[in-house]
């Protein structure tokens, strides 16, 4: 268990101290590896000092702990950070790697709520968790929003789900983004044609191979949809 004044010490921890009192955290968290019940305790004893006015280096640290012992429980106290401007990576840090549907949500419900890099970062977020649900206001963003940045997140995230939404939202998207956009779009594209055929779809990605095959295309976009269709015949 970690003491009030350990606690202390990394509540008023900055960059460049002695990290004495954080390795002590992190070397209490190896001994109780293993032990729910008191893995528990110090993931409410972390939380506890993000809800406090712990110091930003000592947040950081404990969202870092957090992104590899935090359950469920963590969720809407890093929920609440993600939408301040200097807190919302790191929150996001810890929340990424969180098992659980709860963390989904937190993400959505933060999405409309950011703009600009914090977006951008949610975006990525929802994209690298896989997250369905956040189709349809991941897709809104791409073919509504004015900013590119948050426009090209909004199609990588797409690839990345790669759900039949998704590959739907693209494959109207491609031919309407910027010309800036245009490789970014038509390789998320392609990344939803290899999930398919790792699903056993083979027809829907052979579709899409082909499709990406056409000569006016990037060549590198019609050299991976060949690598792809080559991959489809052998399965």
């Amino acid at each position: 268990m970690l003491g009030n004044e350990l606690l202390e010490k990394v509540k008023t921890y900055d960059w460049g101290e002695s990290r004495l009192a954080l390795t002590e955290v992190t070397d209490a968290i190896k001994e109780a590896h293993g032990n729910k019940a008191e893995m528990a305790k110090i993931e409410k004893a972390l939380l506890g000092v993000l809800e406090s006015d712990a110091k930003q280096a000592g947040k950081q640290f404990v969202c870092r702990q957090l992104s590899i012992i935090g359950t469920e429980k963590s969720v809407p106290t890093l929920a609440k950070l993600l939408t301040d401007s200097q807190s919302c990576d790191m929150a996001r840090y810890a929340l990424q790697r969180i098992p659980g549907s709860a963390v989904n949500t937190a993400l959505r419900d933060a999405l409309p709520k950011t703009s600009g890099k914090m977006k951008v970062g949610i975006i990525n977020s929802l994209g690298e968790r896989g997250d369905t649900k956040a189709v349809p206001a991941i897709n809104k963003l791409m073919v509504s929003d004015s900013d590119m940045m948050i426009i090209e997140a909004a199609i990588s995230a797409l690839g990345k789900i790669a759900c039949p939404e998704a590959t739907k939202a693209l494959a109207k998207a491609k031919d309407k983004v910027h010309d800036e956009l245009k490789v970014v779009a038509l390789d998320a594209y392609l990344k939803c044609a290899d999930q398919l055929l790792a699903e056993g779809k083979k027809a829907q990605a052979l579709a899409i191979y082909k499709e990406l095959q056409k000569e006016e295309l990037p060549k590198p976009i019609r050299t991976a949809a060949v690598r792809g269709m080559i991959n489809a015949t052998k399965k």
